[in-house]
C-alpha cells in the first residue's frame, strides 16, 4: 500500500470519526466504533499495513454505519478510498 493510498484511507477514516462524533448513537456503540477506528488507524500507521486487517476493520465500520442516513457520505468516502487503494470492499454485500 503506497503513501497516497494510506493518506486517502486516513482521511476517509477521519471523516467517519467526525461523522460518528456528531451522531446520536449510544455511548457504547460510539465507543466500539472509535475503538475500531483507532485499531485501523494504528494499522495504517505501521510501516507495512496488513491489507486484510485494514479491509476487515474498514468494512466493519462502514457496515455499522450503512443504515444511518447521516453517515452515507462517510461510507461512500470509505468505499472510494478502499477502491483506490485496492482494499477489498464488502460492506455493501447483502444490502
Amino acid at each position: 500500500m503506497n503513501i497516497d493510498h494510506t493518506r486517502q484511507l486516513h482521511e476517509a477514516l477521519a471523516n467517519a470519526h467526525k461523522t460518528v462524533s456528531s451522531m446520536s448513537l449510544s455511548g457504547c456503540d460510539k465507543d466500539d466504533m472509535f475503538e475500531l477506528m483507532e485499531r485501523v488507524d494504528a494499522e495504517l500507521s505501521s510501516p507495512r499495513p496488513n491489507e486484510q486487517t485494514v479491509s476487515m476493520f474498514l468494512n466493519s465500520i462502514a457496515r455499522s454505519l450503512r443504515n444511518e442516513p447521516k453517515a452515507r457520505e462517510a461510507c461512500l468516502q470509505l468505499e472510494e478510498a478502499m477502491n483506490r487503494s485496492g482494499v477489498p470492499s464488502t460492506w455493501q454485500s447483502g444490502v
